[in-house]
């Protein structure tokens, strides 16, 4: 996978999310479409990387048998070194997404104001007692809500960047394409400028080990660990 095409891979998704954010999601919240409506759009591109990624697997004539499935897409086993990459990642993702946080604050808080989200996406995902526009308390069905928007997240992105773009890369890039994956991933990441600068360092470490195990699993769960954390607010909420 030459450089400019891996470029167009990473960049394109990103201008697509920066359209849903910035314009089209705004429209549609001043129009009267419901929240859970523009959240289901949200997340739609979500969705067309796990398409994406497995209509990709089968061009390349490949089989739908399960072991193929995860031999191409790198699920492998974690025996104990696994397990410890595993926590080197979560721990260093996580990590290094709170340090920025607060350590880098008054720099987020300059890309902040200068590329302000728009409010509606606040209302959308909300707070400690809303979600998608409906109160918490009491609406369990919210968190099943949650969870399909959490498995494409994780799963889309994952099969996509991870299983199908990183070995491609590989074949081009050789020992550097962790830097020029963690890097291009971030990019990805520009539709939200102060969210991009939080992703960095832990973009480049837990892409290193990622090509270092050849193992997929490693950035799903430290993807889906990050990304969990909301998830204590939703059921906080709902028990509430």
């Amino acid at each position: 996978m030459p450089l400019p095409l891996s470029v167009a891979l990473f960049g394109l998704p990103c201008l697509l999310f920066l359209a849903l954010q910035r314009w089209i999601v705004p429209a549609m919240a001043a129009a009267g479409v419901p929240h859970i409506v523009s959240l289901f759009v949200l997340n739609s591109p979500h969705v067309l990387f796990f398409v994406g990624a497995l209509y990709a697997y089968r061009r390349e004539g490949r089989s739908w048998r399960l072991d193929d499935l995860k031999a191409r897409f790198r699920f492998r086993g974690l025996d104990r070194r696994g397990v410890l990459w595993v926590i080197a990642a979560v721990v260093g993702n996580i990590g290094s997404y709170l340090a920025i946080y607060v350590l880098a604050r008054p720099v987020l808080r300059l890309l902040y104001d200068a590329f302000p989200e728009p409010e509606v996406l606040g209302e959308i995902m909300g707070d400690a007692e809303t979600f998608a526009g409906f109160p918490l308390a009491g609406n369990a069905w919210l968190l099943v809500v949650f969870l399909w928007m959490y498995f494409f997240n994780v799963l889309g992105e994952e099969l996509w960047w991870r299983g199908y773009i990183l070995p491609r890369q590989e074949l081009t890039h050789g020992q550097r394409t962790w830097l020029v994956h963690g890097l291009l991933w971030t990019g990805f990441h520009l539709f939200s400028p102060y969210n991009a600068l939080m992703v960095l360092p832990g973009a480049l470490w837990v892409s290193w080990i990622v090509q270092r195990e050849k193992n997929t699993w490693i950035f799903v769960i430290s993807h889906g660990t990050l990304n969990a954390l909301a998830m204590i607010r939703i059921v906080k909420g709902i028990l509430a």
